[in-house]
């Protein structure tokens, strides 16, 4: 290096982000000055993962919104500021101090606007999840000066729509370093097949609103299967997401149901390596669950025309059921149905993840990082 780096990585989001950048963050910090810029707050999952990765190089670095502000969004219940006026009050001062900014998410626009012609600081997109869904192909892609890729998908996907920036590296995907490689669980009594019921929680994709609850108490009823719920964690903890008092207590009773709305087993992959099946939509945490091929089934409650759509790859990984029915055939038939799946979920994680055998994706992604930094 040149000279060394100060980099802001910016957290402003719920606790599902933390998994994609921390790992990074960590290796950054042997060679650069890295502070995780946030909101005040206890954030436990993240002093607790910095803890547990041996990452004490790494500044948390909470800063405040404006009074006015943090008055309003403590009168309406808010955790999180609003990012926007956030960013603003510390926007002068986060343009001065660092060298490059990394988001996982896509509000960024105020860091470009403010930075106008000047080359500093740089803008760096880590993804968020496994790239597929229409989200992963925003036309503000190109606002950024580097993006880390997870793999040749992507890089592929992202060159053919014309999104692909020159300044990108191939680096795999960091969350796989960040979240425990085992951990014990005891969820169920018994040792029933697991299911994961993992709907994401953006209408009018997600089955959660239109068939969630008659998926829990289809569950409720059988007695084959053990079922994990553990929603993507913003449909009940977004702001405007749903009401979590739909859910009736007889199902947290149920001995074969755990119900986990949003805790941090719900984002370190306890659930996707514990379940022998599963059961969602468009939610990209089934790539994070064939990285060891099992039967899956997809809820399609909008009749989608899916099969030329590159947006639904991961649909290619199992059974596509429209009905409660259709879903207790899928589940009945999930061995037999297997042997036909199993190749291209192995193609789909090999498309998905670049892999090198010396290195981690967050050691790749700290020298791409550095490396870009340094040629700038």
């Amino acid at each position: 290096m040149n000279s060394r780096k100060k980099i802001g990585i910016l957290f402003l989001d719920e606790i599902h982000h933390v998994n994609h950048f921390i790992t990074t963050a960590i290796e950054l910090s042997k060679h650069c000055d890295v502070h995780i810029l946030t909101y005040p707050d206890t954030h436990l999952y993240l002093y607790k993962t910095l803890k547990r990765l041996d990452g004490a190089n790494v500044v948390i670095e909470q800063l405040t919104t404006a009074p006015f502000r943090a008055l309003t969004d403590k009168l309406k219940g808010r955790k999180a500021p609003r990012k926007g006026f956030w960013i603003k009050k510390n926007l002068p001062y986060m343009l001065k101090t660092f060298d490059a900014l990394i988001f996982t998410d896509f509000f960024h626009r105020y860091f470009l606007k403010a930075r106008g012609d000047k080359p500093t600081p740089r803008l760096i997109k880590i993804t968020h999840g496994t790239p597929g869904r229409g989200y992963s192909f925003k036309p503000q892609l190109l606002d950024f000066d580097l993006h880390l890729l997870p793999g040749h998908f992507y890089q592929v996907a992202l060159k053919k729509r014309g999104l692909l920036k020159e300044a990108h590296a191939l680096v795999g995907y960091p969350k796989m370093d960040a979240v425990p490689e085992t951990k014990s669980l005891k969820l169920f009594k018994t040792s029933k097949p697991i299911v994961l019921y993992n709907p994401h929680f953006s209408p009018p994709m997600s089955s959660w609103h239109t068939m969630g609850i008659q998926v829990l108490e289809y569950f409720y009823h059988q007695t084959e299967f053990n079922l994990i719920f553990a929603p993507h964690i913003n449909l009940f903890h977004k702001v405007g997401g749903d009401d979590a008092s739909i859910i009736d207590k007889k199902f947290y009773d149920c001995e074969h149901i755990y119900i986990d709305l949003g805790s941090s087993h719900s984002v370190d992959m306890v659930y996707v390596n514990k379940a022998d099946i599963y059961l969602g939509d468009v939610s990209s945490q089934v790539y994070e669950f064939i990285l060891h091929p099992r039967p899956c089934i997809f809820i399609n409650t909008e009749k989608v025309a899916f099969k030329e759509e590159e947006t639904y790859r991961f649909w290619k990984s199992g059974e596509v059921v429209e009905t409660v029915s259709e879903l207790d055939t899928a589940l009945k038939k999930r061995t037999k149905n297997f042997s036909k799946y199993r190749e291209t979920q192995e193609q789909i994680t090999a498309q998905n993840y670049y892999t090198e055998d010396e290195s981690t994706a967050s050691e790749r992604a700290a020298n791409a990082i550095i490396t870009f930094l340094d040629k700038t």
